[in-house]
């Protein structure tokens, strides 16, 4: 590329700018823009000056993903309709580190970035017709935003409950979890063993079954229990104690949290079934609708990677190879200097495919790398092969819009 360009420098509260009018031509010295209104209109005086010097009709701006400190830049961008370029920071970062003297400032960042913009001539602007791409990727990141949260609370319930009803998660079968509605239910009414002995068996029954949609007959196994515990655990608090009080207050935040949970994944599953590849990501072993619009709201538009070898490197799923001299660089590490959540969402489709056991493609690849005569993978390093296998069907069904058959 050889067109003007304005490099920006994006940090917290102020960045750094520079024009260039042509490869290692600036306008002028760095500048310090503002992060509010009066800062950023300064890209419109230079925008106009370019383009009176040099008589063009499109001024590109290029910058760095930060997360979210580009966040305003990018917004000021698209109500001026102003085109501009997003690079990820490790392509500049490598290509700054090609530099013998790799210092790094803010006003050679800007320098940087224009020498990315000038050697890359395969940089696209950005589209904003993948709207629906972008708003998956905002309510994924919601999504695990608020699970972290959940897990935090679960694990202040947790520890609550081991105080006021101890080993009373013991109680349950397998495949039961404490955070069914019908437990939750309980805790929030009765948060102490003697408050739950105060009523009779058949009057906590009635009281449940009037509130949530569960069957008589499973409420009245779920009281037995509780009551059963009660009668036999010593709480480590009394009824009137401040443990108590917080448990209960923790009830009422992790059902919230968990309906606010599952109301964001609804939302991701009905925006991802308007994508016509949804249900070909769906068709393969192992991934349900959660897990596509997941993968999906990560990959975004499969048409913005080259090949596959591409996508694969975005996950971090490439091979590390180091290879020099006797030895020969195999068998070692993937780099995972890409896409975490999209590497731990592949890898989970990839271990629910091997436990249904189909003996689908994916499930007989998986079993072949842990019983290959020669270096035979351990169940981890089998499920990460197959994990970037399944990133290739999903690639392949994506462009191609076909079902998983096998």
């Amino acid at each position: 590329m050889n067109d003007p360009v304005i490099a920006v420098d994006v940090s917290k509260g102020r960045c750094h700018f520079q024009a260039f009018l042509d490869r290692d031509r600036p306008l002028r010295k760095p500048r310090i823009l503002k992060d509010d209104k009066e800062g950023l209109s300064q890209i419109l005086d230079v925008i106009d000056e370019i383009k009176r010097k040099l008589k063009e009709d499109i001024v590109y701006v290029i910058f760095e993903a930060t997360g979210v400190y580009h966040r305003c830049l990018q917004k000021f961008l698209d109500d001026h309709d102003i085109p501009y370029i997003i690079i990820p920071p490790l392509l500049s970062a490598n290509y700054r580190k090609l530099k013998i003297h790799g210092n790094k400032t803010d006003p050679l960042d800007c320098a940087n970035l224009a020498a990315v913009y000038y050697a890359y001539n395969d940089l696209r602007p950005y589209d904003h017709d993948l709207k629906v791409y972008e708003d998956l990727r905002k309510l994924s990141r919601y999504y695990d935003s608020e699970l972290i949260e959940l897990k935090r609370l679960k694990v202040r319930f947790r520890a609550l409950l081991d105080i006021i009803y101890p080993l009373i998660d013991r109680s349950f079968k397998a495949g039961k979890t404490i955070y069914d509605p019908a437990y939750l239910m309980i805790l929030e009414h009765y948060p102490h063993p003697s408050l739950l002995l105060k009523h009779k068996e058949a009057t906590i029954i009635n009281r449940l079954t009037n509130m949530i949609d569960h069957s008589e007959t499973f409420i009245a196994k779920t009281v037995k229990i509780f009551y059963n515990t009660a009668t036999k655990v010593y709480p480590g608090v009394d009824k009137d104690d401040i443990e108590v009080e917080e448990l209960k207050d923790i009830v009422l935040k992790i059902k919230a949290k968990i309906k606010g949970c599952d109301d964001i994944l609804k939302r991701m599953i009905d925006l991802a079934k308007t994508l016509p590849h949804y249900y070909a990501i769906v068709s393969i072993v192992g991934i349900g609708e959660n897990l596509a619009a997941r993968i999906i709201a990560e990959i975004g538009d499969a048409r913005r990677y080259d090949d596959r070898e591409a996508l694969v490197a975005y996950a971090g799923l490439n091979p590390c190879i180091r290879q020099s001299g006797d030895i020969d660089g195999i068998h070692l590490s993937i780099s995972k200097k890409g896409n975490r959540r999209l590497r731990c969402l592949l890898y989970l489709g990839a271990s629910c495919n091997y436990r249904l056991k189909k003996n689908d493609p994916l499930y007989l690849f998986n079993q072949k790398k842990r019983q290959q005569v020669d270096h035979p993978l351990r169940p981890k390093a089998a499920n990460i092969a197959t994990a970037r296998k399944l990133l290739n069907i999903i690639y392949s069904l994506s462009k191609s819009g076909e079902v998983y058959n096998f």
